[in-house]
């Protein structure tokens, strides 16, 4: 039974016009005047209660319906968790080295090798993010069908030339190096992208009819000319024709980036000349000091857009090695810099070995003393200038300098660069992870020289542990440990454990 309140006893006419009824005998005065006939009085014991029960179970029970049938929140699969990652930051990010993805998007179920590659790759990059064991189950999964689906499109005359067939391969070769856990390169790692340049040369001429098709060749050129100089292996042939093709009808030639990939064809070409010993010292280190000054020449004529600013620095922070700190108006740019910079400290590196040659006293003879001296300075200023570049990207950047740079620089600031401001001026690690990740591997190239100093070497193995507690970057961390422990494993290992191109672009 529910309670109704006080009722009142005014007549029907009364309570309809809301107006106060005097309750007289046989009829009110309101009626009265108004000449209405008066309906009488209610007996409000009477209907002070009524059972209301049913209607207010209805009610509930509507209420709990509405409730059930909308959620809170609607789960997100964790396959759709990782295609949304993976698009963020390859297809859509700072760097953007799979851009070209982004128009098969809309088709992907019309082509299914394409759509369990990609699966497969999100999924380990996912993992790869954040230990997920169950990503990374369905990744193995995914990765199994779609080898299957994958050969058998290569099987089909048709297929094996689309477009779709090439990117295909790409993310698989993608999903090897994410997933790598060994510190070395084999021939395996290089089968995928032999596939895909068998494929190239199969489809001829017609394949360089879009533009989106032209970024895909580059990215195969670029992970093959990178796979080529980690793992010790010639650049293939085809991949030269590849890569002058390119050049020859949509590159500029004069692009940063494509000299510098030119430059380390040439090194990986001497390097492997003077390991086969076709070399004499003597001409090792003309050809070595000659590289060298390719190197320095492509640094002094970056146009204006591939040019940094130098930042004065006062007080310093933990994350500033030295007075200055450089400020890129993009992360390709400091990529770009800090590929330049390592692969100096390696050439550099090769000169004081020659310089050295046999010699049981480890030091160079006489003749070849400023040789060696001038190889050592150039090691020591391309490892502070990687530190230098670290502090844009290890922790927040004051927007000031930012400004700062707009309008001195010769070129705006482009949004990757504003973005590791936040806005409180706090960093965030989220955004930071991959631009820090990337540096790991120019920092080790750095402090593992014995031309640094033990001041360098200290400040790098902090900057990885930061990297390690504040990003949650695991790698940082064994990396710092490698350091610290003295050992020597060859560089390009540490690259590959690192995951290669899939990471460190």
């Amino acid at each position: 039974m529910v309670y109704c309140g006080k009722l009142s006893k005014a007549c029907l006419p009364c309570g309809g016009r809301k107006l106060r009824c005097d309750l007289r005998p046989n009829a009110c005065t309101q009626c009265t005047r108004a000449q209405l006939t008066c309906s009488g009085y209610r007996d409000t014991d009477a209907l002070r209660l009524r059972d209301e029960s049913s209607a207010v179970q209805k009610r509930l029970h509507a209420k709990r319906a509405t409730e059930e049938a909308i959620p809170p929140s609607l789960p997100v699969s964790i396959r759709s968790q990782a295609r949304d990652i993976f698009y963020h930051n390859y297809v859509d990010g700072a760097t953007k080295p799979f851009d070209f993805l982004r128009i098969y998007y809309p088709s992907l179920r019309k082509h299914e090798h394409l759509n369990r590659c990609l699966d497969a790759v999100a999924l380990a990059y996912l993992n790869s993010q954040r230990r997920s064991s169950s990503a990374e189950d369905e990744a193995r999964q995914h990765y199994v069908s779609a080898i299957a689906y994958t050969s058998a499109a290569l099987q089909s005359p048709n297929q094996a030339k689309q477009d779709s067939t090439i990117l295909a391969v790409l993310l698989l070769d993608l999903y090897e190096k994410i997933t790598n856990k060994e510190p070395a390169f084999h021939a395996a790692w290089a089968a995928h992208l032999s596939g895909a340049l068998t494929l190239v040369k199969l489809r001829g001429d017609q394949q360089f009819n879009k533009p989106s098709i032209v970024r895909m060749l580059m990215r195969l050129s670029t992970n093959c000319l990178i796979s080529c100089v980690a793992s010790g292996m010639p650049v293939s042939s085809d991949l030269v024709v590849l890569r002058n093709t390119l050049v020859a009808r949509f590159l500029e030639p004069a692009d940063p980036k494509w000299r510098e990939s030119d430059l380390m064809i040439e090194f990986a070409g001497l390097r492997q000349a003077i390991e086969d010993g076709v070399l004499s010292d003597n001409d090792a280190i003309l050809s070595l000091v000659d590289l060298d000054a390719k190197f320095v020449r492509l640094g002094m004529e970056v146009p204006p857009t591939w040019q940094y600013q130098t930042v004065q620095v006062d007080p310093k922070s933990s994350h500033h090695y030295g007075s200055v700190h450089y400020i890129h108006p993009a992360e390709h740019v400091a990529q770009m810099w800090n590929t330049l910079r390592l692969t100096r400290i390696l050439l550099n590196e090769l000169i004081r070995s020659r310089c050295l040659g046999h010699q049981s006293s480890r030091k160079p003879s006489p003749a070849l003393a400023p040789i060696y001296q001038s190889a050592t300075t150039a090691i020591e200023e391309m490892a502070s200038d990687i530190c230098a570049s670290l502090p844009q990207y290890i922790e927040d950047t004051p927007p000031s300098l930012l400004e700062a740079f707009t309008e001195t620089g010769s070129s705006a600031v482009t949004s990757d660069v504003r973005n590791c401001v936040s806005g409180a001026g706090q960093p965030d690690p989220a955004h930071h992870h991959l631009p820090c990740y990337r540096f790991i591997f120019p920092l080790y190239v750095a402090a593992q020289s014995s031309a640094v100093p033990t001041s360098l070497w200290k400040w790098v193995i902090k900057q990885l542990r930061f990297m390690a507690d504040y990003h949650a970057i695991e790698n940082a961390m064994s990396v710092a440990k490698i350091l610290e422990s003295g050992q020597k494993p060859k560089i390009w290992n540490v690259y590959a454990m690192l995951g290669s191109y899939a990471f460190v672009c």
